[in-house]
């Protein structure tokens, strides 16, 4: 029973502090208390301060009008979260206001109290400024009566407090102290669950209370309804989120029982939780500060106080009369929702019942049932509304009760919540509001008043328990979910009692209506307080008897579980085939504990998957724990390695939702599980697996010991049953727990049930041996956080550093990792290791006290216990870091895992290692093939003195059994590269160290080093590799090691680097300076390697040319290092005999070159000695007309001395002549080309006279030509004649086969400015030739050329004289600048060193196509097709002149001539040529492939020249299958050994160098013995080493070096490719049919090129197959055993061609194999071969049709066209379309003539008009020297040119024009030009350069579409050099004029254009033109 109300109190207005206040400054002023009852406070209740602020929560303010009496309850907490209700009734009271001071201060007065104004006073509620109010002489104050009672009974409040009102009002005869007196002291109501109380105050009234029928369940009327009405559902939900989150809530009102009822209604909403926080429904004004507070809240203020409080920046603000709720932008954490089925359910539910016609409001025909549902009050409504809540609950905490966890039973139960647990066990790990709401104090408080088992259940316990079986039913019948939310609504409405009341009838007095208004009322009287307390004495001695009647109490019973939450680990298989995936698992951990170890590591990575699933995990433990017998378990090394596997596994994937669970689970374990390293060194799992984040986390550690202590308390009370089975540790996460036995909670629930009965000697004793438990576990934990927390490297990290390195914190790492810690010393400084350890021990001591503490204090563990584990703590910490020591130092020295055995790679003959193996991981890199499951791969890095190999197993052990091999030869390496942090998946270990190494023969690897390989190691590794790469010496390489003999007692040379001191190169300079001076040097036995003038002109002269990069000339400054002040060659006729047995020297006789097939040629000795040219072979050919003196002289016009030397002759005598680009005559350009600076080849360059007696006599070695029939071409549009002299026409500007462009974008617009004109103006041309000038007809206008030379650009202005009938055409070809790069995009493309993503744009296909490579190998086929056709059907010769004539010039012509000649298709043929084209005319093979000795310190890429050919090669190969008698294999084979070093053949720069080091002379010997034959016996030394053991060969004495490098020869590749061929067919194609006239006539677009498969294909079994010996060695295959055999072949595993061969080769073999059988001795495959009949076929005869013989003869035309349109339009445009225009001068001083450099002086000469060039008058006719300055000329008529046949050009032109745009229209329209289209006017003009710079003359375009103009070096370019934007330009005006450096300038040309940044200065070629521009520029600006 208790009070009705505790205390009555009369609030009245303060006048005495309204005037200290308004002194002040106008502070509010308050109320008083006038009385109170009674006045001492009730022992068990004390009275509450401050009660005025709340009885005027607006502040006392008077009012000049009455006001109405108001009710509200405010609600107080006190100190104990109690809440009181003060139920306040106001009404207001006269007040006379005594005039004591003057008007002014009256005034100031009045002015400063807050009045309430006039009016109706709902409208403003009584806020206002005092400006409006008047005098008057009568004021109202308010004045409140206030009851404060611990009951919620605001109804009854209300009845009382209006009576006691009434009595006053109205002066009723009753004693106010009666009344008081009875509420205070003669009412008591009976607790929850009791029966109504009538009563009644002494005032005539009859009132009745009926209390609810449960404490626990809120009583909220119908206030929830009303917050559902104001604020809507998803508004309600929201803030009921924020409320459980713990935010802050402000309500706003402007009627205080609404903000009371809402609040209510907020917090009944949270049931079953209660509201623990700050909770002030109606807060006054003066404490509007309240709302900064920190903690969470719910408050409520009146609507005008909004104003006040702006600047709340994380309150959650809610309008109730605005229905708006407003949650601010910042803030932080945003408020969670609801997980997410729960909340769409919810908010439907609260539609059903808020909106119950809505289902059916869109129904046609809605039933008319249910009005019982339209029936409903809004108290009805409400409860239902209520029990949507407590479902919601229910289904939120379902299963809460399994994670409860009890830690004391006695004295009183302790009980904690497992959070980690529940979250993972619900799979709601993710939902932040529960996270949330876990970690909230109401929470903490539900857990502590419904965790016990044992106590009296409401409703929603009944709830929680059912609500499972609710929702089973509800899932089958959707109906009963409106039935049960009705039930439970009607409990929660019978609850409240509400139906009680109606059945009686209550009578309250109430006064009549306004009779506030009456003016005379007196005053409230003064109650007499002695009366009153005597009647509340009175009361209490009457209340004093025992309770008339009974209470319906609950009774208190055991909670029920509820649903059950699965254990911790139980499995929930959730996939379909987990249920085989844990079998495996089982199967695999079986293994190990059974020492199974090779079968476990077969399932190890499926089970390293498998953990990746929850239930695999917990499976792990689980099974773990079945092995576990005692308190240890002793592995061997390699179970113990497993197990730690796992378990890191384990943990490192657990997320979490297990995360607490399978750390736990494990923790026991890692101090089980352990092994033997040494005598007396046991190391723990514990070390292993410290480097988790899990064991830093405090709470993991205080959930994990709680559990722990609840399985001890539980094995404490069931001691009796478990005597017998109580040997394991009692885990109960672990134990298998029988059904029968009882939880934790239940026994709880057992012993409190019987605890009243117990003595209290036991309760103490059971209370004494759970604190012992709860002591004796702590002490466990220590131990177990201290093995886990202080990492094993403890004492090394120490010694490694002398300062601690860090400090624990609780968030941060604590353990170094094993891996990372690197520190090797094993002896340190004990000083420090003192130190370093203690730092690190005193920290994870500090963080094992802060866990005592923690869960001691919560388990109520004493004191004394306490500050024992405190002592003991630091001893463990500093005994467990001695004892690591030993351990660390012998897991170091002992390895982790036995490693898998070696293999060694097989070796070559006189291969052998130089490095110990290391042993490695082969590292995936970023390849697109099937073999990734091969790799990584386990094994060794060996390096021997040929190759880099990796040989080892696939880490995946279902391929273990495999071998996988990867190498390259040291010689390819290209780029070595150290990288670090290498992470292996299947090991789940992350190695530091690791080498990436790229090779030119299209090899990566990518390896990481094991732990073991110490960095020195590698380091040496490094060196080493680096030294064998660049040896001191080329016979340092691995051709020079295997064959041959060494001769004894010869040291070999020292070599030094080039300038490697400063003296020699003082020396060097001076030699230099003196030799130029003419002083010859003393003639040396040891010849220099270069000689001055050479590494001059090739320096300079390749950048003159623009053909190589300055790092080029870097390079080529060792270029043939040799002295050309040498010693003359001694060469005896036999050796000249022997020079002349050459296998290039007998193909120039088959090709009729030598004197004696009479053709003009012969075969000179003029190189024998190296003398004419040090590059080129010793054998030339050289015209008969031509003596050895004038080619020795001639050397000097051409770079590099390479004289254009012709190479090939075709049967109809057209020459392919190859050589080096032309040097410049000039004084100045000579001496520049011999100092090598830089010489501008297009100046004025000029012919050497000797340089045309020579082209001369080559071209009349040539057939004259004779003029094509008419006829032949008849009905062909697309005629020679007319193609090579005229461009398409101006419509025509299409680009011209953009593939050939050289830089991809290079467009070429061929159209020249004269095309426009009617006539054309290049037609010329054909007038001016000598012998043809009269031009009879369109066809016979233009003769064929008897000889073409392919140039650069650079030599425009070439030295190829018409008159000899020879024609220049300058050519764009890949140079070796664009090729090295292409290179290496395209190496980068096939072999990415990590995995490319697609969405970047990088796929492979993109990767190859970005690296223009297919683009350069379609560009040489493009150029060499041309040289095909120009020679075999136009039947001119071609001249190659590029560059040096040592790279591209050897590709042309080597492609060509394989294109033209069927013998070069052969194997015998192909040789001859490689040593013809490449190896005789000295390609720069060692240059190239980066392989001089000098190179070891430069960054010179390579220089894939070689390679291109070879894939050039191929692409034929692969478009004429039967045309080539070897296959890919063999051009496969030579690609990889150009750059391996195992042969010499490509190790020199040119004969010279092979001939000084003795190997020319050698092969020459041996090519006169036949000594080829000699190789095809065994093949061994016996046969072909003879010559050199005897030292057949005499030393050279000249050679440079010593005689130790002739000890050994090398191989010759060709050599060893016919023994092999005479072996077997490995190089031969079966397909060949060797058709003798075949001409090959590719296609060369990108399309039709297909990528080399030696890019790209690999064979991981055996490593490149191009080591024959190698490969062959593990297992020759027996072809008959394969048959009818099935095989698995992998591709980029294994070879195809080996173990699938043709039908050719196995047909071989079974011949073989026959021959065998009857006993004869097998035949070699080739005479078998050989032997073979080819079956005759008839052929079949077909008429020639009209398009085959346009097919025949014009297929191929097209690409040559384009090459020789371009190169005439492009670089010598001039020569056709731009004709001088002459006018008669008198040269008055002397000048030379621009055509024969002849004097020139008098009164008759002729100067150019354009371009100021000055000719004789017979020179003018002979001038093929081009007008550079040409321009436009408007109309048809053709330039005033003196000997010139108007007519006929005029005809040739536009009928030229015309045939070009026929026929190449269709050809073109498909290519769109790069070149912007709008071009409104277009032009040359000079233009003035920036500051000092001189004038240009330029190529203008204006662009009216794009307001531009564009200013480009030629009218061919189509990258602007500069843009003018016409948006800038202010003015174009005409200019003073300038001096621009040209003759004959026009004054009015000049024109200026302003921008807004600077000022342009242009010329035009006279007036017309810059007005013409003027006026254009002007009108785009208009």
């Amino acid at each position: 029973m208790s009070r009705l109300a505790d205390y009555f109190v009369i609030v009245g207005y303060d006048s005495d502090k309204e005037k200290t206040a308004s002194n002040v400054g106008g502070q509010p002023t308050c109320g008083k208390i006038v009385q109170r009852f009674p006045e001492k406070d009730w022992p068990d209740t004390p009275f509450i301060e401050g009660i005025e602020w709340f009885c005027q929560p607006l502040g006392w303010s008077l009012s000049y009008e009455k006001q109405e009496p108001k009710f509200f309850v405010s609600v107080l907490t006190d100190i104990d979260t109690n809440k009181h209700y003060c139920a306040c009734l106001s009404f207001h009271e006269t007040l006379a206001i005594t005039q004591t001071r003057s008007v002014d201060d009256e005034d100031e007065t009045i002015g400063s109290t807050r009045l309430l104004p006039g009016g109706p006073p709902s409208a403003t509620d009584g806020v206002t400024t005092a400006t409006s109010i008047t005098h008057h002489s009568v004021m109202y104050a308010p004045k409140c009566l206030v009851l404060i009672s611990r009951l919620d009974c605001a109804d009854t409040f209300k009845n009382c407090l209006g009576t006691i009102y009434t009595v006053y009002i109205e002066n009723l005869a009753y004693g106010m102290e009666t009344l008081i007196g009875n509420i205070l002291g003669c009412i008591q109501v009976p607790p929850a669950g009791g029966p109504q109380v009538r009563f009644s105050i002494g005032a005539g009234d009859k009132q009745s209370l009926q209390p609810p029928q449960s404490s626990s369940l809120p009583t909220t009327g119908s206030g929830v309804h009303f917050l559902f009405k104001q604020l809507g559902i998803k508004n309600v939900l929201i803030l009921l989120c924020a409320v459980m989150t713990e935010n802050k809530i402000l309500f706003l009102s402007k009627c205080y029982c609404h903000l009371t009822e809402s609040c209510k209604a907020l917090v009944a909403l949270m049931y079953p939780f209660r509201y623990t926080h700050v909770y002030i429904p109606i807060l006054p004004a003066p404490l509007t500060e309240v709302l900064s507070t920190p903690t969470p809240f719910i408050m409520g203020i009146h609507s005008s106080l909004q104003t006040e409080i702006t600047d709340l920046l994380d309150v959650i603000v809610v309008d109730l009369d605005g229905g708006l709720v407003t949650i601010p932008a910042s803030l932080t954490p945003p408020v969670p929702i609801l997980p997410s089925p729960l909340w769409e359910q919810t908010q439907e539910l609260l539609s059903m019942i808020l909106f119950p016609n809505l289902a059916q409001a869109d129904l046609a025909f809605p039933t008319q049932e249910r009005p019982s549902a339209l029936s409903k009050t809004d108290a009805q409504i409400d409860k239902e509304l209520r029990a949507i809540f407590m479902r919601l609950f229910a289904q939120l905490l379902q299963g809460y009760r399994s994670c409860l966890t009890i830690i004391r039973i006695h004295p009183k139960p302790v009980i904690t919540f497992h959070k980690a647990g529940f979250l993972g066990a619900r799979d709601l790990i993710e939902s932040e509001f529960l996270f949330r709401v876990l970690d909230s104090m109401f929470f903490t408080t539900f857990v502590n008043e419904r965790g016990p088992p044992w106590r009296a259940s409401d409703a929603w316990d009944e709830l929680y328990s059912s609500m499972n079986e609710l929702l089973k039913s509800e899932a089958q019948n959707r109906n009963l979910i409106l039935t049960h939310i009705q039930e439970l609504g009607r409990t929660l409405f019978e609850n409240e009692g509400t139906l009680a009341h109606t059945g009686y009838a209550q009578k309250v007095l109430r006064p009549p209506e306004g009779s506030f208004h009456r003016i005379h009322q007196p005053a409230f009287p003064r109650i007499s307080s002695e009366k009153v307390e005597l009647i509340i004495q009175e009361g209490i001695r009457k209340n004093g008897v025992p309770q008339r009647f009974h209470v319906t109490r609950n009774q208190h019973r055991i909670i029920p579980m509820g649903p059950r939450l699965p254990e911790a680990l139980d499995v929930r298989p959730n996939v379909q085939n987990s249920a085989r995936r844990l079998e495996v698992l089982r199967t695999c951990v079986s293994y190990i504990f059974e020492n199974r170890i090779a079968d476990a590591r077969k399932l190890l990575p499926a089970v390293m998957r498998t953990l990746k699933h929850r239930d695999a995990r917990l499976i792990l433990c689980r099974e773990f724990f079945g092995y576990v017998h005692g308190n240890k378990a002793v592995l061997d090394h390699q179970q113990f390695e497993l197990v730690v596997r796992f378990m890191n596994k384990a943990l490192q994937n657990s997320s979490g939702i297990d995360e607490y669970t399978v750390a736990a689970a494990l923790l026991p374990m890692s101090t089980i599980f352990c092994r033997k390293l040494s005598t007396g060194v046991v190391q723990f799992a514990y070390t292993e697996i410290q480097d988790h984040a899990i064991w830093k986390n405090i709470q993991f550690w205080e959930s994990t010991f709680f559990q722990d202590v609840q399985g001890q308390i539980k094995a404490l009370y069931l001691l009796h049953r478990r005597q017998n089975e109580h040997q394991k540790e009692a885990n109960c996460v672990l134990d298998e727990v029988p059904l029968e036995e009882p939880t934790a909670l239940e026994i709880t629930a057992e012993q409190l049930r019987k605890s009243p009965t117990i003595e209290e000697e036991k309760k103490a004793e059971l209370a004494k041996s759970e604190e012992s438990t709860l002591y004796s576990q702590a002490i466990h934990f220590a131990n177990r956080m201290v093995s886990l927390l202080i990492p094993l490297d403890v004492n090394v990290d120490a010694a490694s550093k002398p300062k601690p390195a860090f400090r624990l914190d609780e968030n941060q790492s604590v353990s170094n990792s094993i891996i990372g810690s690197h520190s090797l010393s094993e002896h340190s400084d004990d000083g420090f290791e003192e130190n370093n350890a203690l730092e690190i021990g005193v920290s994870v001591g500090k963080t094992i006290s802060r866990f005592i503490d923690c869960v001691c204090t919560e388990g109520g563990v004493t004191s004394d216990h306490i500050r024992n584990l405190h002592d003991m703590v630091p001893g463990v910490v500093h005994m467990h870091i001695e004892s690591l020591e030993p351990v660390y130092l012998e897991a170091k020295r002992h390895p982790h895992v036995q490693k898998p055995k070696i293999q060694t790679p097989c070796l070559l003959p006189a291969e052998e290692f130089v490095t110990d193996h290391l042993r490695c991981f082969l590292m995936p890199d970023g390849r697109e093939d099937d073999t990734q499951c091969l790799i990584p791969a386990e094994g060794a890095l060996f390096l021997t003195n040929y190759r880099v190999v990796f040989k080892g197993s696939p880490c995946d052990p279902l391929y273990c059994e495999q071998v996988i091999v990867r190498s390259f030869p040291i010689a390819s390496l290209l780029k070595e590269k150290k990288i670090s942090v290498l992470y292996l998946a299947h090991l789940d270990q992350t190695l530091p160290e690791g080498l990436q190494l790229r090779s030119s023969s299209f090899q990566l690897l990518k390896v990481a080093f094991d732990p073991e390989v110490t960095p020195e190691q590698i380091e040496s590794f490094r060196k080493i590799l680096s030294k064998a790469r660049h040896p001191f010496d080329e016979f340092e390489y691995f051709a020079f090691q295997s064959y041959g003999t060494i001769l004894q007692g010869v040291a070999p040379p020292k070599t030094k680097e080039k300038y490697s001191t400063i003296k020699g190169f003082a020396k060097k300079t001076l030699l230099r300076t003196a030799k130029k001076a003419g002083y010859k040097q003393k003639q040396q036995t040891k010849r220099k390697l270069v000689s001055d003038y050479e590494y001059g002109s090739s320096a300079g002269a390749d950048a003159g040319a623009e053909t190589q990069s300055i790092d080029d000339e870097l390079q080529d400054g060792d270029e043939f290092e040799t002295q050309n002040n040498a010693m003359p060659r001694l060469l005896t006729v036999k050796d000249v005999e022997r020079m002349r047995e050459r296998s290039y020297v007998q193909d120039w006789k088959r090709l009729g070159f030598d004197a004696e097939s009479q053709r003009g040629f012969r075969i000179s000795n003029v190189n024998a000695s190296y003398a004419t040219c040090r590059s080129y072979p010793a054998i030339l050919v050289a015209p008969v007309q031509c003596s050895d003196a004038a080619i020795m002289h001639l050397g000097r016009c051409f770079k590099g001395q390479r004289i254009p030397l012709p190479t090939w002759r075709h049967a109809n005598g057209a020459l392919l002549i190859r050589g080096a680009q032309p040097n410049s005559k000039s004084v100045i350009g000579m001496l520049k080309n011999t100092t090598g600076s830089n010489t501008n080849a297009h100046h004025d360059v000029t012919h050497y006279p000797e340089q045309d007696k020579y082209f001369l006599a080559l071209i009349n070695t040539m057939p004259k030509l004779t003029p094509l029939a008419i006829n032949q071409y008849s009905g062909m549009n697309l005629s020679m004649n007319s193609l090579l002299g005229h461009g398409p026409s101006s419509d025509d500007r299409q680009c011209l086969t953009p593939e050939l462009s050289r830089k991809h974008k290079n467009n070429m617009d061929m159209v020249s400015d004269s095309s426009k004109s009617g006539q054309g103006g290049g037609g010329g041309k054909g007038g001016t030739m000598k012998g043809n000038q009269s031009a009879s007809n369109a066809h016979g206008a233009f003769r064929k050329m008897r000889l073409y030379a392919l140039g650069e650009k650079s030599q425009a202005k070439s030295n190829m004289n018409v008159d000899f009938c020879a024609d220049f055409i300058p050519v764009d070809y890949p140079d070796i600048r664009q090729s090295r790069p292409a290179f290496k995009k395209l190496i980068r493309a096939c072999m990415p060193s990590h995995n490319t993503n697609e969405a970047d744009g990088q796929s492979f296909a993109k990767m190859v196509e970005q690296s223009d490579w297919l683009q350069q190998i379609s560009s040489l086929m493009q150029l060499s097709g041309a040289v095909v056709d120009l020679i075999d059907l136009q039947e001119s010769s071609v001249m190659l002149s590029l560059e040096d004539g040592s790279d591209v010039t050897a590709q042309l012509s080597s492609i060509a001539q394989l294109c033209l000649d069927p013998y070069y298709r052969t194997l015998d043929g192909f040789r001859v040529l490689v040593e013809k084209e490449w190896l005789a005319f000295g390609h720069r093979f060692a240059h190239r492939s980066n392989l001089k000795p000098s190179h070891a310190n430069t960054n010179i890429a390579f220089a894939p020249t070689f390679l291109q050919f070879l894939d050039v090669v191929h692409q034929l190969q692969s478009q004429f299958p039967m045309a080539f008698e070897f296959n890919d294999f063999y051009l496969r084979f030579l690609a990889y050994h150009a750059v391996s070093c195992r042969f010499r053949t490509f190790l020199f720069d040119c004969e010279l160098e092979r001939s000084d080091s003795g190997i020319a002379a050698m092969e020459d010997k041996r090519g006169s013995l036949n000594a080829k034959h000699l190789f095809g016996g065994g093949g061994g030394m016996a046969s072909n080493g003879s010559d050199d053991e005897c030292n057949v060969y005499p030393l050279d004495l000249r050679s440079p070096r010593t005689p130790a490098p002739m000890s050994r020869i090398g191989h010759s590749i060709f050599d060893y490719i016919e023994r092999q061929h005479n072996k077997t067919p490995v190089f031969y194609n079966f397909l060949y049919s060797g058709d003798k006239d075949m001409t090959l006539r590719p296609q060369n677009n990108v399309a039709a090129l297909d990528l080399w498969s030696y890019y790209t294909n690999e064979e991981l079994a055996q490593g490149p197959p191009y080591d024959l010996e190698v490969t062959t060695v593990d297992d020759e295959i027996d072809l008959s055993e394969m048959k009818g055999k099935r095989m698995v072949i992998t591709a980029g595993y294994d070879n195809p061609e080996k173990y699938n061969p043709n039908a050719y080769v196995c047909l071989l073999s079974e011949v073989r194999q026959a021959e065998t059988e009857r006993g004869i001795l097998p035949q070699k495959w080739l005479q078998v071969w050989n032997s073979l009949e080819v079956p005759k076929v008839e052929p079949v005869a077909r008429n020639a049709s009209l398009g085959k013989i346009f097919v025949q003869t014009h297929q191929h035309k097209r690409s040559t066209l384009e090459i020789i349109m371009k190169g005439r339009l492009a670089g010598y445009q001039d020569k056709y379309f731009h004709p001088h225009r002459f006018e008669k001068h008198p040269y008055t001083t002397p000048t030379n003539c621009n055509h024969c450099t002849k004097l020139l002086w008098g009164p008759v000469g002729y100067r150019c008009m354009d371009c100021g060039n000055s000719y004789h008058e017979k020179c003018t006719e002979l001038s093929m020297k081009n007008c550079t300055k040409y321009k436009a000329i408007d109309g048809a008529v053709g330039p005033p040119n003196v000997s010139m046949s108007q007519g006929d050009t005029a005809s040739i032109a536009s009928s030229a024009a015309t045939t070009a745009r026929t026929s190449s229209h269709h050809f073109y329209n498909q290519f769109s030009s790069n070149v912007a289209e709008n071009r409104t006017h277009e032009g040359h003009l000079y233009k003035r350069g920036a500051l000092l710079k001189g004038w240009k003359q330029r190529w203008f375009v204006l662009d009216s579409i794009k307001h531009q103009l564009r200013y480009y070096d030629t009218s061919e370019d189509t990258a602007p050099k500069g843009i003018i934007e016409l948006a800038e330009v202010q003015s174009v005006t005409a200019a003073q004029p300038a001096q621009i450096g040209a003759k004959g300038v026009d004054e009015k040309g000049f024109f200026d254009l302003k921008t807004s940044k600077r000022t342009y200065n242009f010329y035009a070629m006279n007036a017309n033109l810059a007005q013409e521009w003027i006026e254009k520029l002007q009108a785009c600006l208009q």
